[in-house]
């Protein structure tokens, strides 16, 4: 792969996905519950069936299975296998939702599966196409109206909760675990551009969450937090997603994939690239002119708060020290 971008609207690779599906066949037996402790051990045998049917938390329940599993026992043939299915048939239906995202539990059961990164792999293409489908579900058609978020339709959804508030001062799960996902996998050399392509994007929803984002990550990138299981619940702004707790140290020693055991969970080199770029890309005038178009959209500035300000003193101010 020579190049990755985020570009609104142009989501899942349609030959990517025929790959994954056609390379990654159901198996012959049903996916069991990450619990072995009872007489009796749950299965999922409605996996064996037509998924179409089944509800998004139906879905969830069985891939946050394979996520805390993996992260508790270590890493298991059945779940693995179960993944790998489930990835190729679940892609198209990533952003239906049951509390939060199924996009958010498929990115985390990768990360549980992939600690060390993508060493031994299905088949030849694997890791291209993963970053070809999973990597870009947050650019899918629907999400976008031209380069605007279609609001409700991904990120923050809805201010429907006793307090009315749509939690923008938190990067939303769908959001966070699809950067770090990029961040992750993606070659190094490709990390620049593609960060450089998230911060094109105008949209100001998509902007407060990119600031939200950085301030929150700003530990993880620096490298004084190694593991999402380090991600403070209490922290604002929160950059955790649906079951990120899973996706600890420990993950690295147990896997299979053939390769050594990361010391953290992003390459070095790849995080320091979203530094410098961030850096090298918000002048005080960029910065000035992203605050102008948040504040357009009254409640983004409301629930944002001092999150901008800290931005500021992190990336901005920081680049001219």
């Amino acid at each position: 792969m020579k190049k990755f971008l985020w570009v609104p609207g142009a989501g899942i690779d349609v030959g990517a996905l025929t790959r994954l599906r056609s390379n990654l066949a159901r198996p012959q037996e049903a996916m069991g519950e990450a619990w072995f402790m009872s007489e009796e051990r749950r299965l999922f045998p409605e996996l064996m069936g037509d998924l179409s049917g089944l509800t998004a938390w139906q879905l969830q329940e069985p891939l946050q299975e394979i996520a805390s599993g993996t992260s508790a026992f270590g890493p298991r043939a059945e779940w693995c296998d179960w993944y790998h299915y489930l990835l190729g048939q679940l892609l198209p239906r990533s952003h239906e939702n049951f509390v939060s995202s199924l996009l958010e539990s498929l990115l985390t059961a990768f990360m549980a599966l992939y600690p060390n990164g993508v060493g031994k792999t299905p088949y030849l293409a694997f890791r291209d196409d993963a970053l070809l489908t999973l990597g870009r579900c947050m650019m899918e058609p629907h999400c976008w109206d031209a380069d605007e978020i279609a609001v409700g339709q991904f990120l923050h959804r809805s201010d429907s909760n006793p307090n009315k508030v749509w939690c923008w001062w938190d990067a939303s799960g769908d959001f966070s675990a699809s950067l770090f996902f990029c961040l992750k996998y993606l070659p190094s050399s490709l990390v620049r551009d593609w960060f450089s392509s998230v911060l094109a994007i105008k949209s100001p929803h998509w902007r407060s969450q990119v600031l939200v984002w950085l301030v929150g990550s700003y530990d993880m990138l620096t490298g004084a937090t190694k593991w999402p299981s380090e991600f403070l619940i209490e922290a604002r702004p929160s950059v955790g997603w649906e079951w990120s707790h899973c996706l600890r140290p420990e993950l690295t020693a147990s896997t299979d994939s053939g390769l050594p055991a990361v010391v953290s969970f992003l390459p070095r080199i790849s995080r320091e690239c979203v530094l410098e770029a961030t850096h090298a890309y918000f002048s005080d005038d960029v910065f000035q002119a992203w605050i102008e178009s948040i504040a357009r959209v009254p409640i983004l500035e409301s629930e944002l708060g001092p999150i901008p300000s800290q931005f500021e003193h992190l990336y901005v101010r920081r680049r001219e020290a």
